[in-house]
């Protein structure tokens, strides 16, 4: 299921044979003695933003693909991703610096997040930045009148985006819900509602009023993280075009609507044809179209084609997760019970995050045996139920609760799956553990080690 990795057959897996990552050999990677270390095949970045360009390009001709950087802003990620044509979503100012050194171009960053101070988007836009997502009304206010002062000084004005908090409950772990009634993300309409009208009697004149609102062009959700169904969609887009409407009734053109991201990934991992990508945005955005059509005001500013509106997407798990691996390697194994076999390893929760923070399940698997000797008489005691655990002082330190392998010995490695999203770029130097390395490489050859 995983685009660019071959495992070999279990009997198999010694003397650094046991998988392929984008035509570079497991032998390869472990000579390089890193560990724990994440792997990552650029090829397969570069696949999963063709593909998410090819499905937007189906429906709209104007859009953009922003890669959502918090996923993981590894430098040879970001170079892949700017040289596959994507532009990148930024929820930091030091995002923001990241994107500009990586050689994105300012007009191609879309800066959101809940907790934006003031000097950093006054940077971010003085820097060219191209769209900016507000998520407070007090925060829209600001940069409306900062934008009004210095329009004189300033040589491009960002498109803003409201962030709407659509208020629908989907069905993923409560960390990862950002559009529902109790997330802290985004503005619920009944809220802008209420504050434009309140703004709008406070001009003199309609002219003052609408040279003052006219940077917001735009209209922004995202309802959560690891998405796996659809049934969500209908009622989202109609709370868009609902509030799209009344802005258009309050002399707001939206020429731009960004869907987010948050597409889910497996535990099995992803496609090498990004079919979950076609499905999920074919259903998304041809509901928004078919729906849009009973709007005849809003087609007659996008026009029959939509040919005058943007839309654009917010990906970062899906085209990341399934390119990178987490290799680790056995320290010691210990049987407290029956039902208490732990297995240590020399990665860790600071190292990778997921599991400890979220729960989080990852496919694990002993991709080589240290000792070729011993691979018969470890394979006959058939899989067990592990705890794989990490070196970090307290119990919560574990990478996986239960993972079915073969007897572990010291020295074996075990590769963790869908480990390029959220692991790494969460990774800490808790009890003052460096960080993990990382081996990006691309057809057969290594690129990069840091």
């Amino acid at each position: 299921m995983r685009p660019f990795i071959d495992l070999s057959p279990l009997e198999k897996r010694t003397n650094g044979n046991g998988l392929v990552i984008d035509s570079v050999s497991l032998e390869k990677i472990l000579s390089l003695n890193r560990s724990p270390v994440y792997v990552t095949s650029l090829n397969a970045v570069a696949e999963r933003v063709k593909q998410y360009k090819k499905s937007l390009n189906y429906f709209f001709r104007n859009n953009e693909v922003f890669y959502a950087m918090k996923a993981n802003f590894s430098s040879p990620i970001l170079e892949e991703i700017k040289n596959s044509g994507a532009g990148i979503d930024i929820v930091s100012i030091g995002e923001w610096r990241a994107a500009v050194q990586a050689g994105f171009a300012p007009e191609k960053i879309c800066f959101a997040g809940v907790g934006k101070k003031e000097e950093e988007w006054k940077e971010a836009i003085t820097g060219g930045l191209g769209y900016l997502s507000v998520e407070h009304l007090s925060e829209l206010s600001d940069i409306l009148y900062y934008l009004g002062e210095e329009k004189a000084k300033l040589k491009k004005h960002p498109k803003i985006s409201l962030r709407l908090n659509p208020s629908i409950e989907v069905d993923t772990h409560p960390h990862l819900k950002t559009g529902a009634l109790n997330s802290k993300f985004g503005i619920l309409f009944e809220h802008f509602e209420k504050w434009l009208l309140n703004k709008k009697d406070t001009f003199k004149n309609k002219k003052d009023y609408l040279s003052w609102i006219s940077p917001l062009k735009g209209l922004h959700v995202h309802v959560g993280s690891q998405l796996t169904e659809n049934s969500i969609f209908p009622l989202l887009v109609k709370k868009l075009l609902d509030c799209t409407q009344f802005m258009y009734t309050h002399d707001i053109a939206i020429h731009h609507i960004d869907f987010g991201g948050g597409l889910g990934v497996p535990v099995n991992g992803v496609s090498f044809d990004g079919e979950d990508i076609e499905k999920h945005l074919h259903f998304l955005l041809s509901t928004f179209v078919n729906s849009a059509r009973n709007y005849a005001q809003l087609m007659q500013l996008w026009q029959e084609d939509f040919s005058k509106l943007f839309v654009s997407v917010e990906p970062g798990r899906s085209i990341v997760a399934s390119s990178t691996i987490f290799l680790t390697k056995v320290l010691f194994e210990k049987k407290n019970s029956e039902e208490n076999l732990f297995c240590y390893v020399d990665g860790a929760m600071n190292d990778f995050p997921r599991p400890s923070l979220y729960g989080a399940i990852h496919h694990s698997e002993i991709v080589n045996f240290k000792n070729k000797s011993s691979i018969e008489k470890q394979l006959s005691h058939g899989l067990l139920k592990w705890k794989i655990v990490g070196p970090v002082c307290e119990s919560g330190d574990f990478l996986s609760k239960e993972s079915l392998l073969p007897q572990i010995q010291k020295g074996d490695v075990i590769a963790f799956f869908e480990a390029g999203a959220y692991c790494r770029s969460m990774a800490s130097q808790y009890n003052l553990r460096p960080l993990p390395s990382e081996i990006f490489v691309k057809n057969g050859n290594i690129i990069k080690v840091i």
